[in-house]
């Protein structure tokens, strides 16, 4: 699942790699209700959701959470979190690594379901966040010339406090 508005790139280039890349591509231009429900469907048919979860929302909707990484505070999207929730589905992280001429795969539990208490909801959000960074720093460390992205990471939109 990719936002259009910062995926093009991302989804020509698996697309040059692989030419079925496109044919499970779910491109997401405004997430709403009906997405969610369709998503959920998939999942329960036992389809697998990947979500580029270092990409923050392309709109200015504020649906950001922070995290240390790599030395910063830098920006996160909630939505994988919040979609993970909503799902009540097994989250998993998913990591490709170049290895000499070929590629090494690393899947790893992230939580069995997501847990968003109504009273401590943005907390608990926060602290999923902090794991997937803790994580993600812990790859680009690895191997720090493989972390790539389509769209500058590093940009906070404008008025954010």
């Amino acid at each position: 699942m990719v936002y259009t508005n910062h995926a093009r790139r991302f989804a020509a280039t698996l697309a040059g790699a692989n030419a079925r890349f496109a044919d499970n591509l779910f491109e997401v231009r405004d997430f709403g209700p009906q997405t969610a429900i369709l998503l959920k469907e998939r999942v329960e048919r036992g389809e697998i959701l990947v979500i580029v979860g270092d990409r923050t929302p392309a709109a200015d909707n504020g649906r950001r959470a922070h995290a240390p990484f790599l030395g910063h505070d830098a920006p996160f999207p909630q939505g994988p979190v919040v979609l993970g929730y909503l799902l009540g589905c097994p989250v998993y992280l998913f990591f490709c690594l170049k290895v000499g001429e070929g590629y090494r795969i690393h899947l790893e539990p992230f939580a069995e379901r997501i847990q968003l208490p109504h009273r401590d909801r943005k907390a608990a959000i926060d602290a999923y966040v902090a794991q997937y960074a803790r994580r993600l720093e812990w790859y680009c460390r690895e191997a720090p010339l493989q972390w790539f992205n389509f769209f500058d990471f590093w940009h906070e939109p404008v008025g954010r406090s």
